[in-house]
């Protein structure tokens, strides 16, 4: 399991402040009104966290879709980007985990946001507090097909044929897949229980808590004396997930703040 690296050294690091986790805010799925208003928000927020954020982890599906093509890297969400690098540079450790639309970032995200990028789970410790840190596809039993579908489509060969694609025909085809997914409320009901219980089991394993993205429903649980967090989205939820010396708090973006929100629901034990 990969621990995430060490931020560059030109950036002094805050300490003593909360650590904030989001995902899933799949800029560029959707209309340009819609994804205008998405990314407006999340410069926002990322503004809003200088100085009160010490890290931020972008848990995953940040973009609907991110690759680093060998012609060129297209160069979308600048204003995201920016906010991002200017994040970073007052001293907010910034962790992207790859999800399963934008897995593929790399050397050219961390240059352009000073972010440290993973593709896998991650193990860190803040707060006395051992977690375990995934976007979550693929984790839960069961989805065999899905899983060899990762494999194959995470393997050195593939990224390695698609990335002398040109990024038109890239996009192209990363549209495409996309609008096979389309997320409803059906297809979140479902995911809730098996990510709940592989959530379980990382606690059961001994971590003090365990946190994922990928499905878009914000939930917290208890757990043999741990914690089980589903971040929720971005997309439409404004989810944010904040852990301080406290433990946890569910939080939703609103009106240029951050307010507090019930993650209980009918799939909760």
């Amino acid at each position: 399991m990969a621990k995430a690296s060490s931020m560059p050294p030109s950036y002094p690091l805050t300490s003593g402040r909360s650590v904030f986790f989001i995902a899933d805010a799949h800029l560029g799925g959707e209309d340009k009104t819609t994804d205008q208003a998405k990314e407006s928000a999340l410069c926002d927020l990322l503004d809003y966290l200088r100085g009160r954020a010490s890290e931020l982890y972008l848990a995953g599906d940040l973009f609907d879709f991110w690759f680093e093509f060998r012609a060129a890297t297209p160069l979308q969400h600048l204003p995201v980007l920016n906010a991002l690098s200017a994040l970073a540079e007052s001293g907010t450790f910034i962790t992207f985990l790859g999800g399963n639309h934008d897995y593929w970032a790399g050397s050219e995200f961390e240059r352009r946001t000073h972010a440290v990028v993973s593709r896998d789970p991650i193990t860190v410790t803040h707060f006395e507090r051992k977690l375990f840190i995934a976007h979550g596809d693929g984790l839960p039993s069961g989805d065999w097909s899905y899983r060899v579908l990762k494999t194959i489509i995470r393997s050195g060969p593939a990224i390695a044929a698609f990335r002398f694609l040109s990024p038109s025909v890239g996009f192209a085809i990363a549209r495409w897949v996309s609008d096979l997914s389309t997320i409803g409320q059906a297809r979140i009901d479902r995911a809730i229980p098996p990510m709940r219980q592989f959530l379980f089991d990382k606690l059961d394993e001994g971590f003090d808590a365990a946190i994922v993205g990928h499905v878009h429903a914000p939930r917290l649980w208890k757990h043999n004396g741990g914690t089980a967090v589903i971040v929720g989205d971005w997309m439409i939820n404004r989810a944010v997930v904040e852990l301080d010396a406290d433990g946890f708090h569910m939080l939703r973006w609103e009106k240029g703040g951050l307010v507090p929100t019930d993650p209980a629901g009918p799939d909760t034990p």
